[in-house]
Order: structure tokens, then sequence, then C-alpha cells
């Protein structure tokens, strides 16, 4: 079985080398950049809506491009760990994807008994998806997402509205493995709600500040959940979400901010 595993790099980045891990330069169109490696702006693509779409400029192109029996999608500081517990590592070793399982033995052996992989849901909270969504971005946008899912999708609304509104746990990143059939059900789902809010919403998001616009990534990370709920009959294996930061200076500054926003969230001054 071919199998594909994107990297998304958006910068210059240290990815992990083996035959099934294939760097992606995501939004290629408009980066003044070369990173000497394919982007997603070949083929059927929309490379040009990354500064809003995140990472799912790469799903797409994957969804419209690549035809691997196996495909998944990951981030140049965020992988799927197929043999350890660990949650972190501060470098890329010689023997990454060994250590953590990158390969095509440990890939089919996982995807033996199931449809799709992601990573474990976050750890529960004490306010539901949707609330969670409420206090820290534009929560009109969520009740958008459900409104054009009663309308698509009938038989599902009640399942997609539990699964953000009962619910407390997501899963992170829009990082997925899966085989092609189900990554092609999925991004066939998840653009054709997307694309229905961005008719709906982009003039009102092209005034908001560079994090808020990138709301149709964050929109698809609670997503995910609700297309899980939505169909029942897939199996879904869920693996620990190994974040690599190869300088510990950086690491701490990313925590600072994460821990700046949660701060300006809970004193109801977050930016919108």
């Amino acid at each position: 079985m071919t199998i594909h595993l994107f990297v998304c790099c958006h910068k210059p980045a240290i990815v992990p080398q083996n035959d099934i891990i294939k760097p992606i330069h995501v939004g290629k169109t408009l980066s003044p950049l070369n990173l000497n490696m394919p982007g997603d702006d070949t083929g059927d693509h929309i490379s040009e809506k990354n500064p809003h779409f995140c990472e799912l400029t790469a799903t797409y192109w994957i969804w419209k491009n690549c035809h691997a029996d196996i495909v998944g999608l990951f981030h140049y500081r965020r992988y799927l760990n197929f043999k350890t517990s660990d949650t972190k590592s501060f470098h890329v070793p010689a023997d990454f994807t060994e250590k953590y399982g990158l390969t095509p033995a440990c890939i089919q052996n996982a995807l033996a008994d199931c449809d799709l992989i992601v990573p474990r849901a976050s750890k529960p909270t004490e306010v539901s998806v949707y609330d969670y969504y409420r206090n820290a971005h534009v929560v009109s946008d969520l009740d958008l997402v459900l409104d054009i899912i009663r309308d698509k999708y009938p038989d599902t609304y009640v399942a997609a509205e539990q699964a953000l509104k009962n619910t407390s746990q997501m899963y992170l990143g829009n990082i997925l493995i899966a085989k092609k059939e189900i990554f092609d059900l999925y991004a066939a789902w998840l653009f054709d709600i997307l694309f229905a809010v961005e008719q709906k919403i982009q003039p009102e998001v092209l005034k908001r500040d560079a994090y808020q616009q990138r709301v149709y990534g964050f929109l698809a990370e609670r997503m995910m959940g609700v297309f899980l709920a939505t169909h029942p009959t897939l199996k879904v294996k869920t693996l620990p979400l190994l974040f690599v930061e190869e300088n510990l200076k950086k690491w701490c500054r990313y925590c600072i901010r994460q821990w700046k926003r949660r701060i300006l969230r809970l004193l109801g001054l977050r930016r919108k």
C-alpha cells in the first residue's frame, strides 16, 4: 500500500526523513519564501486561502491531488506518536521516525482495525466545545456551521449540536491519518460546509486581526468531533500528539503566549 504523510510547513523547518514523509509548503502561492519542497499550489488547490484556512489548504490539496492508499496530515511541529506516550520532543533525532512509529509497518498495522486515526481528544474542560469557542473566537461563525449542517445534512443536525454543546473534548490541529476513501469522505463534508460559511462571512472576516482571520482552521478543529459523531459507523483510533520544539526558549515563549491568551479570555479582554 502506498502511504503519503504530508507535513505542513510555512517556514524553514527540520522535517523527519523517510519514504512516506512528504513535506508540503502551505500557502505557497502567497509566500515570498522558497522552502525547496513541493507546495499546495499545484493542480486543484486553494493555496491562496491559507491565511484564513491554515493547514486546511494542504487538506484540500491532498483530497484533490494525492492518490496514495493511505494519507495523513501533520504539522512541522506536531506528529502522531505510534510507539510511546511522549507528548513533547525538543529535537528531531536521526531515529525520529523509528522511535515514534512513523514507518509503513506501524501505519498499516494501526489502520488494520480502524478507518482513521486522530490525536487523542483534549483534556475535558468545565465548558463545552461550543462555549470554549465562544470564549476564544467569534461564536456566530460556529452557529453558522450548525445552520448549514441543518440545511445540508438535516438528519445529522441533532448529533452535530450535541457534539458541540454537550461535550468538552476536541481533536486539535486538523491532524489525521486515514485510508484515502475515508479522508476524501471527510474532506468533501468539511469543505462543503466551510465554503458555505466563507461565502457568508468572508467580508467581515477580513476586518478581524490576523489571529481571528484564521477562522476556518479554528472551525475545522471543532468539526472533526462533529464528523465523528455524525458518522458513527467509522472505526476511530486515537494516539498521543507529539509536539516538537528544537529550541527551549521558543517553547517557553510559546507557553507564555498561550497563558496570556487564557488570561485575556478569563478577563474578557480577548481580541476579535
